[in-house]
C-alpha cells in the first residue's frame, strides 16, 4: 500500500510541476518587461496580510489558456464615436447618433474639409461656386446661399444640410431636413483647425481630421517662428475689387498681423472702399490684387511704391478666400513672396 501511495503522489506531482513551469513562462523572461497583473488589493508586506494570504488557498489554473487569461492586462475600453452634439450659430443643438452619409454643404470650406479628411464621398450636393478640389466637379449644384434651390435640395434626400447663412435654414427645417447652421470664420483663421476636428467627429473619422488639423497648426506655427525676429514689415493694400479692402478685424487682417505687414486700411472696420487719393497718400509698398491686377496700369497709381517697384501680388488660387485646410497654403505663398529671404 505504501508503494502504491508513493506512486500516486508522483503522478500528482508531475502536472503540478508542469503548471508551475507554465506560470514561469507566462511571467516572461529577463529580455521582456514584466507583465503587471491587475489587482484590486494593494501590496501589503505586514504580518497580518501574510497570514491572510497563507490561510486563503489559491486555485491554480491547470491549462495554458487559463494561465494566459489570468496574466493578461485588462484592455482599455474604446471611446465611442457617437453620439456627437454640435451647437449651431443659432443656438440649436444637433445630436448625431451616427455619421451622416448624404450631406449637402452650402459652403466651400466644408467641401474642402471633407475631401481633405477622406470623406468627400458623403457629399451629394453643394453650391454653384465650389471650385476645389477637382473631384468636387462631380457634385450636384443646388444654387447659392442666398438663392438656394429648395426643391433640388430636398430631391437629393440629404440626412444633413450645412449652411453658413441663417437665411435658408428655417425653410430647410420646415421642409423636414436636418440643418446645421454655422457662421463662417471671420476674424480668426486658426479656427480652421477646430472646424476640421469638428467635422471629423461628425463623420466618425477623428483620426484623419486630427492629422489634417495638426498639420495646419504646425505650418502656421512654423511661419510664426520665422517671423519672430522680424520687425515691422512693409505697408500693404489689398484690393478685393474696385478698391474694396479689408480692415484689421478680418481674416486677412489677421494674416497681415502674423506677417507683420502694416495695413494701410488700419482704420477700416470689416471691409470698406478706399478712394484713390487715400491710397496714394498712404503709399503702400505692397499691393495684393486678389482677383487680378487693376492697379499697375491705372495712371492714378503710377507713383505708388508698390507699382514702381513691381510689388503687386496676384494670388494663383483662392486659398486665402476660403477658410478650409488650404488656407495655410495661401498664407505660406504670401509669406514667401513678401519675405523670400525668410521662406526659401
Amino acid at each position: 500500500m505504501m508503494g502504491l501511495t508513493s506512486y500516486r503522489a508522483k503522478l500528482l506531482f508531475v502536472p503540478v510541476l508542469a503548471v508551475l513551469v507554465l506560470l514561469a513562462m507566462a511571467c516572461g523572461s529577463d529580455d521582456e518587461p514584466p507583465t503587471r497583473v491587475a489587482s484590486d488589493v494593494a501590496t501589503d508586506t505586514s504580518t497580518e496580510a501574510a497570514a491572510v494570504a497563507t490561510s486563503a488557498p489559491t486555485e491554480v489554473p491547470t491549462n495554458p489558456t487559463a494561465i494566459a487569461t489570468a496574466t493578461r492586462l485588462p484592455t482599455a475600453t474604446p471611446v465611442p464615436l457617437f453620439p456627437v452634439t454640435v451647437t449651431g450659430s443659432n443656438g440649436r443643438e444637433i445630436t448625431f447618433d451616427e455619421a451622416p452619409e448624404r450631406i449637402v454643404a452650402i459652403d466651400s470650406a466644408v467641401v474642402e474639409t471633407l475631401f481633405a479628411i477622406g470623406e468627400g464621398w458623403r457629399l451629394v450636393g453643394t453650391h454653384d461656386f465650389v471650385s476645389y478640389p477637382p473631384e468636387a466637379a462631380d457634385i450636384e449644384r443646388v444654387g447659392g446661399a442666398f438663392n438656394l434651390n429648395f426643391e433640388a435640395t430636398v430631391g437629393l434626400d440629404p440626412d444633413l444640410v450645412f449652411v453658413f447663412s441663417e437665411g435658408p435654414a428655417e425653410e430647410l427645417e420646415r421642409l423636414g431636413l436636418r440643418v446645421l447652421y454655422l457662421q463662417s470664420l471671420s476674424d480668426d483663421f486658426r479656427g480652421v483647425a477646430d472646424n476640421v476636428r469638428m467635422w471629423g467627429r461628425i463623420v466618425g473619422n477623428p483620426v484623419a481630421a486630427g492629422e489634417v488639423a495638426a498639420d495646419f497648426e504646425a505650418r502656421v506655427a512654423a511661419i510664426e517662428r520665422a517671423m519672430a525676429g522680424r520687425d515691422e514689415g512693409p505697408r500693404v493694400f489689398q484690393d478685393e475689387g474696385e478698391l474694396w479692402t479689408p480692415g484689421p478685424d478680418t481674416l486677412i487682417g489677421q494674416v497681415f498681423t502674423v506677417l507683420k505687414l502694416q495695413n494701410i486700411a488700419h482704420d477700416v472696420v470689416g471691409y470698406s472702399q478706399l478712394s484713390p487719393e487715400v491710397i496714394v497718400e498712404r503709399a503702400p509698398e505692397i499691393v495684393i490684387a486678389s482677383y487680378g491686377d487693376s492697379i499697375s496700369a491705372n495712371p492714378a497709381f503710377a507713383e505708388l511704391p508698390a507699382v514702381k517697384d513691381g510689388r503687386v501680388y496676384v494670388p494663383d488660387s483662392d486659398a486665402l478666400s476660403i477658410t478650409g485646410p488650404r488656407y495655410v497654403v495661401g498664407l505660406e505663398k504670401l509669406a514667401k513672396w513678401v519675405y523670400p529671404d525668410l521662406f526659401d
